[in-house]
Order: structure tokens, then sequence, then C-alpha cells
């Protein structure tokens, strides 16, 4: 086969499936004119979401131009201490696929221009607008920023999403890139696993996530229902980065009986992540530990299959031969085999504490001092949800603990928590904190007689206290201020988290700009609309209890 045939052969099907895929028919530039190298890839597992798209690194710089990958116009653009930052996103009718460009460090002249007016408009740095067809339009290679380190992001990249325009989903970006991206490195596998499912044991042990396999010992010994794991990373030429799997399957000696493939996520259902990995282990070891076991829900449809729901059924005296494939957008495999025999092993029933809560039926949990509803859909799985309470003279509730932190959920459910001692008057100052050893994060709560409403999305230890302290404000480098014509300062807020920032310049409002990251505010005089030398400065920022401090 010659190059040319190869490289098409590539570009046009899937490494598994074989068959022809959008990105054999629209073809998409590059946003960058460097080379291009990736320090994420689409669909790794993060904390609450798939990887929407993938992330061009940009040698640990700022300032690159950034392009339209084609013909299109602007749809919208977005401005956040937080996520993507400042981002661009590109609507491209002909395809019928928008593009997002996140992480900027400014945007092109015309769109900051019309973003600027509505942030002042509105007096506001966090903006989401959209744009009609006609009012910004972009040819292939038009500049629409600059790329940056803006939002959440851990280092200079410009986050790049492919989109399908009509349902929202995002769809694999690399498969437009991949004979502009090298890679001849085959993913790389760190651990076999086996879980013992209720009912079955793995080495004599019954419960679930008990047992890992030794390394360089790929055989285990088990007796009845089982599940299959692994922990494993792709890997890329010419980079030290991991990435996660995209194509994962699981052989018994030929036949296939579980295959993920992440080539297309929905946002509904992008908290579905935690439904591929035994998510004990991500609680308690940050451990992204791949199974096959699929929940009653199935949130993720055909992105993945099994039989049996992932659950593997050992009986005694066979000999199971096991081969998990793992495979990258570039058709480079690697194959890790294993055996499972099964032994005449007796597996203890589990005693399960607490109440059993149904995913398909509304649950409700309460007595005098709690109130726990847990909606329909909210749980991926039925689940015992156990409720614990101590008293703790630091806080004006009971320490509530509502089940297992490792248990994963959809979406938020409500808790209500009654307060012992309700004789704070200012009943806005009031916070509800989630307790993990001794970290404690504020939960957006409202009083009501007497009782904090909340509405948490992860299980866990709850309280309320109070909080009275307004948020800090530290001007930084106030003595270059003059000088440089940039205002900074740095705002932080010990427990109920800054609510809102104002800065005023001459007594009128100036668009100081929150980096989330560092927690810094800063601020560029623009002589058109501050003129003359000499200004005064005020800035208030305001905490979610409702404290104010002002500068």
């Amino acid at each position: 086969m010659g190059l040319l045939t190869l490289l098409l052969s590539i570009s046009a099907t899937s490494p598994i499936s074989g068959e022809v895929r959008r990105s054999d028919t629209i073809k998409l530039r590059s946003p960058l004119d460097i080379p291009l190298y990736l320090a994420g890839n689409f669909g790794e597992l993060r904390r609450s979401h798939f990887h929407s798209g993938i992330d061009f690194k940009t040698q640990g710089r700022t300032g690159f131009p950034v392009h339209s990958v084609a013909d299109g116009y602007v749809s919208r653009a977005t401005v956040s201490p937080w996520g993507f930052g400042r981002a661009v996103y590109v609507t491209h009718p002909s395809s019928g696929i928008t593009t997002v460009y996140g992480h900027l460090e400014a945007f092109s002249p015309e769109i900051d221009r019309r973003v600027r007016n509505l942030q002042y408009e509105k007096e506001t740095f966090t903006i989401d607008v959209s744009f009609e067809p006609d009012e910004i339009p972009v040819k292939n290679g038009d500049i629409i920023g600059s790329s940056g380190n803006a939002g959440s992001s851990g280092g200079p990249h410009v986050h790049f999403d492919v989109r399908d325009t009509k349902t929202g989903n995002a769809l694999d970006p690399l498969e437009y890139y991949r004979t502009r991206i090298k890679d001849d490195v085959k993913p790389e596998v760190r651990q076999v696993i086996l879980f013992p499912a209720p009912g079955g044991t793995v080495e004599g042990k019954e419960s679930v996530g008990s047992y890992r396999q030794p390394s360089g010992n790929l055989t285990f010994h088990a007796h009845g229902p089982v599940i299959p794991a692994i922990k494993a990373y792709d890997r890329m030429s010419g980079t030290q980065n991991i990435y996660g799997i995209k194509y994962l399957t699981l052989l018994l000696d030929s036949d296939t009986i579980y295959r993920r493939v992440i080539d297309e996520s929905p946002f509904e259902s992008t908290r579905a992540i935690h439904t591929l990995v035994n998510n004990r282990d991500l609680a308690k070891d940050n451990a992204w530990v791949m199974w096959t076991y699929i929940p009653p829900s199935a949130p993720l449809g055909k992105m993945v299959w099994a039989e049996n729901r992932g659950i593997l059924t050992v009986d005694s005296g066979k000999t199971y031969d096991m081969t998990w494939l793992l495979e990258d957008e570039h058709g480079n495999i690697t194959r890790q085999p294993f055996k499972i025999i099964g032994d005449n092993q007796i597996a203890a029933s589990p005693i399960a504490s607490g109440q059993l809560m149904l995913w398909n039926c509304d649950n409700l949990l309460e007595d005098e001092k709690i109130i726990v509803e847990v909606p329909e859909g909210t749980l991926y799985d039925n689940e015992f949800i156990d409720l614990k309470r101590r008293k703790n003279p630091n806080y004006l509730s009971e320490v509530i603990t509502v089940g297992d932190p490792a248990i994963a959920t959809a979406n938020s459910f409500e808790l209500s928590i009654a307060i012992d001692n309700d004789t704070v008057v200012d009943k806005q100052k009031y916070c509800l904190v989630r307790i993990n050893g001794s970290r404690r994060s504020a939960e957006s709560a409202t009083y009501s007689d007497g009782w904090l409403d909340a509405r948490p999305s992860t299980f866990g230890t709850y309280a309320v206290t109070v909080d009275t302290v307004p948020p800090k404000i530290i001007p930084i480098a106030k003595e270059r201020w003059k000088s440089t014509g940039v205002i900074k300062f740095k705002i932080t807020d010990e427990l109920s988290g800054i609510q809102s920032w104002r800065g005023e310049i001459d007594g009128k409002f100036a668009l100081f700009e929150l980096d989330g990251k560092t927690s810094t505010l800063s601020f560029k005089i623009d002589p058109e609309r501050f003129p003359g030398k000499d200004h005064k400065v005020t800035l208030t920022v305001t905490d979610a209890c409702g404290n104010v401090e002002n500068y």
C-alpha cells in the first residue's frame, strides 16, 4: 500500500468499525500556525465531565494568532473567570458543525469591540453573547483571537471543540487532524484489575474493589459474578503527556463482550463518566480505573455496550482467556491478555446499611433534623443511602453525613438541614459547608424558617455555620499603577466565596477582569473612557453571605 493510499484510508475510516466518518468530507485548517502537539485529547475522563475537545499546545507561551478553521460566522462569545475563560464559537453552515476556541488571551478587534461594549452596558465582566449569522462573518483562516491561559486552564494552550450544530453534541476533533499530528505510540497499560460483584469472589475476597492484580501476574482466581477493569492511558509521539483511551474492547476468547468508543459526547450526559470507572477508587485514590459494568440506567447509550451489563459469571473448573484491546485514533493497538481461573470459592453475603434508593423513582429520607429528596434520574444505579449524625460545637447544626461521596450522581438532589440554634439576626450570614477531612467548601443555600435548603450534586458530610468575615482586598504593585496604567488587586474569601465585585474609576463603572486561578482582578486604563492622568479608584467585593469589603 502506498503512503497516499494509506493516509486516505486512515482519514476516511474508523480504526475499529471501518465506517466512513464525517471527517472524510469536511476539511478543516489548523487553528494555529505552529506544529501541532496535544496536551489533552477528546473524551478524557475529567472530575465531572468528558473533555469536550482537544488541547493544542502553544509552546508554553501565549499570544499566538488563532484562526477560524473554515468559512462561517461568529455565533457566540463568552467571558468568565472559570471554564473556557474567553471563548469564540464559529458556526459553519455548509458542514453542519460549530467550532469552539477556548482560553483565549484576547478576541479579534471586531469581536472584542462588541463584547466589551456589552460588558459596559450590562456592567459585568462575565458574559455570554450570541450573534446573528450576518453580524461577524469569517473566512477560512481569519484571525478570531490570540492564544492564552484564561479561565480554568492549567497552562497556555488552545482548547478546540468540534460540535454538531444541530444536536450540540461534542465530536472528536482529532479525526480532522489525524494526518497532521504524528502518533506511532501505543496505549499504555498500568494495571489489570478484577472486581468481585455482589455474590462473587476474587482471590477469596468478597467486597467490591477489594483486590487488584499484582504487576506481572495476570492470572486471577475467582468465582461467581465479577467485573473486569483496567487502568491505562494513551501516549503520543513527541510528548510526555498521558491521554484518554478512545477505543476500549474486552474479548472472551475471540468474542467481544465489552466495547467502548468515545467519539461523540452529549453534554447532558457528561457526568456519566463516573459510570465508566470504579468511582470508589476515584474518590479514595484519584485512580481512574475503567471497568465494564453498565448500571441499569445505561446513561451513555451507544457509547458503551456489554454482555450482561458488563458482569462476567465465573464457573468453577473453567478457565477464561481474556484480552483487553486498547486503540487510539491513529490505529496504534495494545493487546493485554489475562486469565481467570474458576475456583470453588464461597462468597459471603454483603450486609448493606441505610435506605435503598431506586434510580428510576423519587426517593425521600427524612427525620426531625434533615430532609433528603433524591428525584428520579439522580442516581445511575440503585444505592443504599445511609444517614449519620454527630454533634460538633463548632457548627450551628448537627454534622450530617448523607450517603457515600463515591456514589455517582447524574444531577443534584435536595438537602435541608435544621439549624439547632437559630439566633443569627441576618439570615444571609448562614452558610452550608461540605466537609471533606480538614477541607471545607461552601454550598449555595437559602434560609427558610429555621432550615437551610440546598441542592448539592455530591453525597457527603454537611453542616451549618456562619460567615461574618468580609472578603480581603490586597492591592498589587500600587506604586506602578500610574506609570503602567494597569491596576491590580488580589481578592480572596475564606469561606462562602466571592459572589461579585464592582470596580469604578472616577465614580464610573470600570471593567475589572478576574483571573479565577490566581484570584487577581486587573484593569487597564482606557483613555477614551477615562481621560486624564489622575484617577480615583474604588472597588467593592461581596461574598456569598453578603459580607462586603470596600477599597
